[in-house]
């Protein structure tokens, strides 16, 4: 089960580029389009929550995610992650450590690409209307049978509002991300993207290829 809330939190938070969501279409079609467009998503906020069903010493997290172009600050209390457009920082508070990392190997795994590409390569997609103007994407992967996700898409302001990973047999909710809210078009200080290591003077800075 731990494994499985260390993927969510891996696969989950990069869907918040839906910003050029068109409806009356298919679910890939869409999910292309966000992928050829979540460029043009900069100076937005989001404030976020990821929970699990399930006690563990991941979740829950909670906290505020800002972006500007392909940078990004993540905010929580346990752990932070700046990105700079070259390095990834991941500040886990309680061991008063900061692991300086590459591309391929981050807490956090939040460029659009990566995203995009995992539910685009093996998942079946299939989209539906829902209540209030929400569309709602089920992605399946038969190389994880026994979980699928739900993706609850709100189109008045083209943000995610709700992802969940469920249990296929029983039906059940595994983990869940919650947009609390979203706000885009904002002024974002470029301070919010660069590492300043006189922030955290007694942490240990660790710089190696490191995947969680």
């Amino acid at each position: 089960m731990e494994t499985k809330n260390k993927k969510f939190i891996k696969v989950i938070l990069f869907l918040l580029g839906f910003s050029n969501l068109l409806a009356q279409e298919s679910a890939i079609e869409i999910l292309q389009k966000v992928k050829d467009n979540s460029t043009l998503i900069e100076n937005a906020k989001y404030k976020f929550v990821i929970t699990s069903e399930f006690e563990n010493n991941v979740l829950p997290i909670n906290g505020m995610f800002y972006i500007k172009d392909e940078k990004y600050f993540i905010d929580t209390e346990q752990i932070d992650q700046i990105y700079d457009g070259d390095k990834f920082y991941t500040i886990i508070h309680e061991n008063q450590e900061i692991i300086v990392s590459d591309k391929d190997n981050t807490f956090f795994n939040f460029t659009p690409n990566q995203i995009f590409n995992y539910f685009l390569n093996g998942f079946e997609l299939e989209i539906e209307k829902l209540l209030n103007n929400s569309y709602l994407i089920i992605a399946e992967n038969n190389q994880e049978e026994d979980i699928f996700y739900s993706i609850v898409i709100n189109s008045a302001n083209l943000s995610i509002e709700k992802i969940e990973m469920i249990e296929k047999k029983s039906n059940s909710k595994i983990n869940s991300f919650l947009t609390l809210k979203y706000d885009y078009n904002l002024i974002v200080p470029l301070s919010l993207f660069k590492f300043d290591d006189n922030n955290y003077k007694n942490y240990l800075i660790v710089s190696q290829n490191w995947k969680f």
